[in-house]
């Protein structure tokens, strides 16, 4: 079973790795091998800087549990601003090993709790229409489809549509 919890800065190095693997695994992640930065600093000031509201970052620890080897990765970012506070976009990866074994749907079942717990109403994300697997996850998940980017990416000559889809929390209405 994974272990799924926030990110801490002492994480930065294991988490970078993940991010590393998952780009080099999958051609559905934006960053393509060789553009992520090889220094976690950054990436340890960001997760030094989160609190209790805004944004975060969820880290599945791998079957081990030893925090070394992190198995998944949920990043909500929001932006600073009062219009926009409410809604948290939303980047997934899951290690290819751990793939299949529904550690992304506990990775944004734990996100919707730690988003609406910090005041956010709605989750949003983007997904290559090509990218059939996440895009039946987050259908099952209750994410809807709410438009097309066309052309918006792309990969190696391919051009690249991209869904834009967003899911409603719950909650009590605008403050």
């Amino acid at each position: 079973m994974h272990q799924i919890r926030l990110a801490a800065p002492e994480d930065a190095g294991a988490l970078l790795a993940l991010q590393h693997r998952l780009d080099g695994q999958s051609e559905f992640m934006l960053l393509e091998p060789g553009e992520r930065e090889r220094s976690p600093a950054r990436l340890r000031d960001r997760l030094l800087a989160q609190g209790l509201a805004g944004g975060f970052d969820l880290v599945a620890e791998g079957e081990d549990g030893d925090g070394e080897g992190l198995a998944g990765w949920l990043s909500v970012e929001v932006l600073p601003f009062r219009r926009a506070r409410r809604t948290g976009y939303l980047v997934l990866g899951v290690d290819a090993a751990a793939a299949g074994r529904g550690l992304g749907r506990s990775l944004l079942a734990a996100a919707e709790r730690e988003a609406a717990g910090r005041g956010l109403r709605r989750l949003e994300l983007t997904v290559m229409t090509g990218n059939l697997r996440a895009l039946g996850l987050y259908l099952r998940c209750g994410f809807q489809v709410e438009g097309l980017r066309r052309q918006a990416l792309v990969r190696g000559t391919t051009v690249t549509d991209e869904y834009y889809m967003g899911k409603l929390l719950a909650g009590d209405g605008p403050e």
